[in-house]
This record gives C-alpha cells, structure tokens and sequence, in this order.
C-alpha cells in the first residue's frame, strides 16, 4: 500500500515537472520571437540582448514553476531541481536551433540564476499552499 502511494507521487512529480517544463519552454520560444521581431523592428541596440535574454529566461522559470511545484513541502529543493531542469532543456533545444553549442561562464551564470529563481519560486508557492 505504502510502495504504491509513494509511485503514484513520483509519478505525479514527473508529471508535474513535464507539464512545468513545457509551459515554460513554450513561453521561451514565444517570448524569443516576439523579442527578436521587437529587435529588428524597432531597431534596438545589441546591448539589450543579454538584459532581455535574462528577463525571458527569469520569467519562463517563474511561470514554470508555478505549474511544476505542488505540494506543501520540500519547495526548496524542487524549485532549485526545475529550475536546473529548465535550463538543460532550453540550452539544448534553442543550440538545436541555433545549430551551435557552447558551454561558458555565462551558461553557467544561468543555471546558478534558475535554480536559485526556482528555488525562490518554490519555497513561495509552498509556503503559499
């Protein structure tokens, strides 16, 4: 009885840490296009790239975790996992896209910057339940 409550809850973090990175993944990518059309649109410096690139990066986590964190404990830890997960999946899927990969100081900036906003997140929206 105990071993099948204990799947069931597994099942439901994966589920739930799948529907958050979707959400979140989908919402980079929108956020993405729309910014790169503002960019050539309005004619807006290079110097904003990295400032905005940060704000989409901070706000897909934000969102994602909202959807992936459930429960009443543990908000820490699984705000800091999402938010390491989401930056996994992002790195691979926008080098997919931009055909290149490279891991730097700043890829690593990134996964300290989402896990910590997760972590945050996640203590939040359980403290909150």
């Amino acid at each position: 009885m105990f071993q099948q409550a204990k799947a069931d809850t597994n099942e439901n973090i994966f589920f739930d840490f799948f529907k958050g990175i979707l959400v979140a993944s989908l919402l980079s990518l929108g956020l993405v296009i729309f910014a790169a059309f503002c960019l050539k649109w309005f004619s807006i410096s290079d110097a904003f790239v990295a400032p905005i690139t940060l704000l989409i990066k901070g706000t897909s986590v934000f969102v994602g975790a909202l959807f992936a964190i459930k429960g009443t404990s543990k908000g820490l830890v699984k705000g800091a996992l999402f938010g390491l997960i989401y930056i996994v999946v992002a790195f691979i899927v926008f080098s997919v896209l931009a055909g290149t990969a490279s891991i730097g100081v700043s890829t690593l900036l990134d996964v300290l910057f989402a896990s910590l906003l997760g972590g945050i997140v996640g203590i939040v929206k359980v403290n909150k339940s």
